[in-house]
């Protein structure tokens, strides 16, 4: 969650907050934009060496921290096969 959690921070309009954001806390409260979202997925797409699906990009994805750290953590699990 730490690395998404960055990410988010780095992409946030607002100045950041001084202590570690809520994972809970909307990502537009944070001072994330739609264009910060669309840097948010390069972003992890690059960090966490995957890309999203089309069906990942939704609002519900990313809503907070802890949603899009969930989907992080799915895309990136070893997929059974």
């Amino acid at each position: 969650m730490a690395s998404v959690a960055e990410a988010v921070r780095r992409r946030a309009e607002a100045p950041p907050p001084a202590t570690a954001p809520d994972p809970d806390a909307e990502l537009s409260s944070l001072g994330v934009s739609s264009l910060g979202v669309a840097g948010l997925i390069v972003d992890l797409e690059e960090t966490f060496s995957f890309r999203f699906p089309d069906d990942a990009v939704s609002p519900e994805v990313f809503r907070t921290i802890r949603t899009l750290t969930d989907t992080v953590r799915t895309l990136c699990a070893p997929q059974a096969g």
